[in-house]
């Protein structure tokens, strides 16, 4: 993500709350520099934290992440059309991989798998 995806950011908080970055924060479990930090774009958020602003900024993920045309899908909009049929959460998902850092994705691929792991175990 990026500076632009801050400027984003931050328009979506006005435009669509009336809360200040404190009030974001304090909704999403963080302090408020590491949010101002989301808006001028020197740290991303989490997956975790991503999902949640979709739900307190009342967007859906493809708009959080600025994409412009939204009778297309997020994940179409990679070009895939291996994609259709997803659910918006499996759509949320992968774009959220996507977008992630290398070690971010990593991260990601060793959380599904205990997840995985964990449904097996418990079967």
């Amino acid at each position: 993500m990026s500076e632009i995806f801050g400027k984003h950011l931050r328009n979506l908080r006005k435009s669509n709350t009336n809360y200040n970055q404190e009030k974001i924060a304090e909704l999403l479990g963080i302090s408020r520099s590491t949010y101002t930090y989301y808006e001028t774009g020197k740290t991303e958020p989490s997956q975790e934290s991503l999902f949640k602003l979709c739900n307190i900024l009342n967007v859906d993920f493809n708009t959080l992440l600025g994409v412009q045309d939204e009778s297309v899908s997020a994940v179409a909009y990679g070009g895939n059309s291996l994609f259709k049929g997803l659910s918006p959460e499996e759509e949320m998902l992968i774009l959220a991989y996507r977008n992630a850092s290398s070690e971010g994705k990593n991260s990601m691929l060793k959380q599904a798998s205990n997840i995985v792991k964990g449904k097996k175990a418990k079967l």
